[in-house]
Order: C-alpha cells, then structure tokens, then sequence
C-alpha cells in the first residue's frame, strides 16, 4: 500500500523497495516489491544480506 501510494505520488520511472529483518528467533523476512520489470541499462547494487542459513 505504501509504494502504491508513492507512485501514485511521485509517478517514478521505475521503482524498486527492499526491506531486510531480523527478528528474534533467526529467521529472516525479506520484502521487496517494484513496479514492473527492470528497465534496461539500469544498475542495480548488491545489497550486502547474506544468503539464509540453515534451509533445507
């Protein structure tokens, strides 16, 4: 809902949010959304979160 309402508001050419938590108990929740696919020739960082441990 919070996005929607930034491109409502902004009206981006493209965008992208991440959110990364770690909460008690060690099993990390990883949200993301963006508006549609990657738009070409566009970079995008690394983010630096490790991959889980301890699946499967």
């Amino acid at each position: 809902m919070i996005a929607r309402r930034l491109v409502d508001l902004l009206s981006p050419r493209w965008l992208r949010i991440g959110g990364y938590w770690y909460p008690r108990g060690g099993i990390p929740i990883d949200v993301f959304w963006q508006t549609g696919p990657v738009p070409g020739g566009v970079w995008i960082p690394d983010q630096g979160v490790p991959p889980y441990r301890g699946r499967g």
